[in-house]
């Protein structure tokens, strides 16, 4: 009989730790890596040749927004595919939990506007058999996980079930009462098994109709209560999204505060100026626990008009493109409306405004043919307009159906490589579940393994595995996760670093969200298994269909 439930043999162990690589087998049982060592005489139930390959643990993703996905998708792919086996949910302050029944339209329509979720797909596929937080992670865990979760509270949300939603996006204080209330909400959650919470005050994020987000307009004296709440529990983190903003300086002071009250960690995204990454240095040198988000790659957006939101950091952009396309397309043809977007282009530049790198990728109509590749600089050009009124005609010549493309952000390989190796960042971050029409970050681990230490060679390995999985269980609190000790949990990679790349040369097509709603799609190369909790989910891409992910709790984080 065999003594264990999975070995893995011969491959190449990267643990995480940061210890220097060896070969070795490792021996799962009962979903734990329980023997690591360069032979292990005893069988496996099953037994995996990893010859040629690195045996790391899997990637943890520290910021998505599954939050709906799960509900049909249960491996969040695309990250389930690229080898992340852990994720946290309830970033930037959006979720679904605690809603009323009475919210529950707004709040869809909400993650529709800001995540560009579909939003047929949520209301066929999200099940609604939640009111209250503790509820919804008592959903999840019921329904069948192929990775693991944890969640934060969204602060959104939170403030809406207190306020009502509408009045949460407009009102700027709360009384004792209800800021008590969401206190009591907090604790509940986090008694549950909450990881923390999180709120966001970028800019480019707004509701369906354009408005402030509840965590636009609420109080500092909301998020130190909170803060305070959390100090009870000594587990979890903050998560926060700067993002675009003009109040960075205040935020930051604001969250250091908050770290202190809380003696938690925080986990930040602080938009794409230096000045973020010297206040979270001047934070960690004050001893406080600030990490910073930072992407690996410079993500560029495909879209349409007939229904993107990007352009949200931008006042006089916001209305233009809110409703329906024939809405849309009534405003964009409004003279005084493109004369106040030209001007927002001049107060707030960005990369995804640089006409000279924004490209015509596919147009509908066949006399605009010629157009395509061209950039809004060269369309601007030939047709001898203003580039944004080239890019605003073409678009409402093809019925706002042509596709476009646009750096979200232009940081160059120099910047990129300079924050990635900071220590006080992680890249463990996607977006995964949101923005499904227009972006696959989600390719993140293969992105990060292949280009940046495969073949330029900016980290080891064991420094990648470590940026990948050690650090951000460190930061969520995933305890005995990131890591293949003997005892952790076997969430785990197998992979051949030659191979690693993409099935397509670019990202194609699938109509696989609830009621046909189409998304973009991208698949491995070199990714041969992945386990969660010791069972494997993906072969070569090929989904078992084993369900072994948890719900975490971050109750049972804590000794």
């Amino acid at each position: 009989m065999a003594q264990l439930d999975v070995v893995i043999r011969g491959g190449t162990v990267v643990d995480g730790t940061g210890v220097p690589r060896y070969q070795a087998d490792v021996g799962i049982k009962n979903g734990r890596v329980a023997r690591v060592s360069g032979r292990i005489q005893a069988g496996g139930a099953r037994e995996i040749d990893a010859r040629g390959c690195i045996v790391a643990p899997g990637a943890i993703d520290l910021h998505t927004h599954y939050d709906a996905q799960l509900n049909w998708d249960p491996y969040a792919t695309l990250s389930g595919w690229f080898g992340v086996t852990s994720v946290s949910i309830g970033q930037c302050g959006f979720g679904f939990a605690p809603t009323r029944p009475e919210d529950r339209d707004l709040n869809m329509r909400m993650m529709n506007r800001i995540e560009a979720i579909p939003l047929r797909s949520m209301q066929l596929g999200l099940r609604w058999d939640w009111e209250t937080f503790p509820e919804y992670l008592d959903s999840l865990d019921r329904q069948g996980l192929g990775v693991n979760v944890g969640a934060l509270v969204p602060f959104s949300p939170l403030r809406g079930y207190v306020l009502g939603m509408k009045a949460a996006r407009e009102r700027t204080s709360v009384t004792e009462a209800e800021l008590n209330e969401m206190k009591r909400l907090l604790h509940e959650a986090m008694t549950a098994g909450a990881f923390g919470f999180s709120a966001d005050k970028n800019l480019e994020d707004r509701t369906e109709d354009g408005s402030a987000l509840p965590s636009h307009v609420a109080s500092p004296e909301e998020f130190l209560a909170l803060a305070d709440v959390l100090s009870e529990f000594g587990v979890g983190h903050l998560g926060w999204t700067i993002g675009i903003s003009t109040t960075a300086l205040e935020q930051q002071r604001l969250l250091t505060e908050m770290m202190r009250r809380s003696g938690r960690p925080l986990h930040v995204a602080v938009g794409d100026d230096e000045q973020g990454f010297a206040w979270a240095k001047e934070a960690r040198d004050a001893g406080l626990p600030v990490i910073v988000q930072q992407n690996s790659m410079d993500p560029v957006a495909e879209f349409t008009l007939a229904e993107y939101n990007m352009f949200d950091y931008m006042p006089h952009w916001i209305q233009p493109l809110v409703g329906s396309p024939d809405e849309r397309a009534a405003k964009l043809r409004d003279p005084a409306a493109r004369e106040a977007m030209k001007q927002d282009v001049l107060k707030f530049p960005h990369a995804r405004t640089d006409w000279n790198t924004m490209i015509v990728v596919q147009v509908i109509e066949e006399r605009n043919r010629s157009y395509e590749g061209l950039t809004l600089a060269e369309l601007g050009q030939k047709q001898g307009k203003h580039p944004l009124d080239a890019f605003l005609d073409l678009a409402l010549d093809d019925g706002l159906k042509t596709t476009f493309s646009h750096m979200l952000a232009h940081r160059g390989d120099e910047t990129l490589a300079r924050r990635i190796t900071n220590p006080l960042s992680h890249i463990s971050l996607s977006d995964g579940g949101a923005h499904i029409r227009y972006l696959t970050i989600s390719t993140w681990p293969v992105h990060f393994l292949s280009y940046w230490v495969r073949d330029k060679q900016l980290l080891s390995l064991e420094q990648a595995h470590y940026k990948m999985s050690s650090l951000p269980a460190w930061l969520a609190s995933f305890k005995e996760r990131g890591t293949l000790r003997i005892g952790d949990w076997a969430d785990i990679m197998v992979y051949n670093l030659e191979e690693l790349g993409y099935v397509y040369d670019k990202p194609t097509y699938a109509s696989d969200f609830p009621g046909g709603e189409w998304r973009r799609m991208q698949k491995p190369t070199g990714m041969r298994y992945i386990l969660v909790n010791g069972a494997v989910t993906f072969e070569s891409n090929e989904c078992t269909g084993a369900l072994p992910g948890k719900l975490l709790r971050s109750y049972d984080m804590i000794d």
